[in-house]
């Protein structure tokens, strides 16, 4: 096969990462499933786009990303903007029929994610959302796990994922900060802990939410210096709720001080349970309770499972699978799996139309903060 052409709309922190992933899969997997070409990048202004073209080995920039989706040598479209400019690049691409890998949240607000949906069905590419966390030896030994059927019948959840960031009420805004934009920690931080969770025990049938915006105004460096008001929450709390019953807290917050990266969830059953934190990604904890009690505690306990880098193959091998695993490497193991699944002709996973779910779980979230009851996410 011929190598796949790359065309990249946007190369922030999000392009920069994608690129890595495309230079290293073909290191960590032997062979990979496809050899890819790094053909165009697209950003808004000309010199961000050669710096872009520079930096990440692109054959040529571009500040138009009709031009990068029209183009015969790209195959695969990364969408790697802001939130706000996902549809129409979307739209775009899937009308073009090419492959899609986009970055999380699949749109900006439930409006785009309708008209997204009402596309799918005459779309013939490979399209796969961009949520790393599911594709971690840990995570996905938990998956496994819950597959196996040794937690049982869920009982109860809890998830977090907490950064530090907008604690200081000086820090200026980013498009991040906007309601406009897509912005907002629920839809920021909320994708991947409520990806995670659906994945693993979903679905679930109805949230309820409250939020809190931190710091009314911020400094807008853009306007010189002057105020801007923000309208977007910067910390939340939801219940979830499954259609057994079953329910369970998360939350998402930029101003839990002290934290990094942490991403952490817990999840009990009838037999047994597991939990995990990003911070700790070498290890998932698995409790059995069919293990017999007794004196002293007997064999009952939680166990700590090594599963630093254990890929199967042909992952696994470089890095050796007993070094402790990176943020990144997510990331990387994310990209393959896509690339199987164009080489392969099979379906990718998580999905657009997985993605535009957990969209609506994130909309309703929000209309729950608004109006204070509990609300079912849309249906399609």
């Amino acid at each position: 096969m011929d190598a796949l052409g790359v065309g990249m709309l946007g190369f922030g922190f999000m392009g920069r990462t994608h690129v890595y992933a495309h230079r290293t899969v073909p290191l960590y997997y032997d062979p990979p499933p496809a050899r890819t070409a790094l053909r165009v990048v697209c950003t808004s202004r000309p010199e961000t786009a050669r710096a872009a073209r520079e930096a990440g080995g692109f054959a040529r920039w571009t500040t138009d990303p009709l031009e990068v989706i029209a183009a015969d040598d790209v195959d695969i479209v990364h969408v790697c903007t802001p939130n706000c400019e996902h549809f129409e690049a979307l739209a775009a691409a899937i009308r073009a029929g090419k492959h899609i890998y986009v970055d999380k949240p699949v749109t900006a607000n439930l409006d785009e994610a309708d008209r997204l949906e009402a596309m799918l069905p005459g779309y013939a590419g490979t399209a796969q959302v961009v949520l790393q966390n599911r594709f971690l030896p840990a995570t996905l030994r938990a998956r496994q796990l819950v597959e196996e059927g040794a937690l049982g019948p869920v009982t109860h959840f809890r998830a977090s994922y907490l950064h530090g960031g907008s604690v200081d009420p000086e820090r200026p805004v980013n498009w991040k900060s906007t309601a406009a934009a897509g912005g907002g920690v629920i839809r920021d931080l909320g994708p991947h802990i409520l990806d995670l969770l659906g994945w693993l025990i979903g679905p679930f049938d109805a949230v309820q939410c409250v939020s809190r915006i931190w710091a009314a105004e911020r400094p807008d460096l853009d306007r010189t210096g002057e105020s801007m008001r923000i309208d977007v929450e910067d910390a939340a709390a939801m219940l979830l709720r499954r259609a057994d019953g079953a329910f369970g807290m998360v939350d998402v917050s930029k101003i839990a001080t002290g934290t990094e990266d942490e991403l952490r969830f817990e999840i009990h059953g009838r037999h047994g349970a597991i939990r995990f934190d990003l911070m700790q990604p070498n290890y998932l904890e698995f409790y059995d309770g069919r293990l017999a009690g007794g004196d002293f505690g007997g064999r009952q306990g939680w166990q700590r499972i090594a599963t630093v880098q254990k890929y199967p193959a042909p992952g696994g091998r470089f890095l050796p699978p007993k070094l402790s695993i990176g943020w990144v490497r997510g990331h990387v193991h994310c990209l393959y799996c896509f690339l199987k699944a164009i080489t392969e002709g099979t379906d990718a996973h998580p999905s657009l139309a997985e993605g535009l779910a957990v969209q609506r779980m994130l909309e309703a979230a929000r209309e729950s903060a608004r109006c204070g009851e509990w609300v079912r996410p849309a249906t399609p």
